[in-house]
């Protein structure tokens, strides 16, 4: 039980000064994988316009939306790690991303 703690402890050491990295890696992956669901609604809300106001709607939204979506919701998440108490941010942490996986598993991206 003392290696699983100390082993723990240690993850918990190494993963803070890297918890924005981790923040932003979340979001990044959250980004491709439920990124499909957020183009279907902005196709449904620009389906009718003309070909080229669809294009630079894309454009935008590849090019701005997901860049902000990007810088705003890193130090968000990065705060609600960084209130998750050491002992379970390494369990947290890989639970998160072991969900992850298994969504893209489910749609298709892995």
């Amino acid at each position: 039980m003392d290696l699983i703690l100390s082993l723990n402890r240690e993850l918990t050491l190494f993963m803070g000064s890297y918890i924005s990295d981790i923040s932003l890696a979340l979001v990044a992956t959250c980004l491709v994988v439920y990124g499909d669901q957020l183009n279907k609604v902005i196709k449904r809300l620009v389906h009718h316009w003309h070909f080229l106001a669809r294009v630079l709607a894309f454009i935008f939204m590849c090019t701005f939306g997901y860049g902000l979506l990007t810088v705003w919701l890193q130090p968000w998440l990065e705060t609600g790690l960084r209130h998750i108490p050491g002992l379970y941010l390494p369990s947290f942490v890989i639970a998160i991303f072991c969900f992850l996986g298994v969504m893209a598993e489910r749609k298709r991206h892995l």
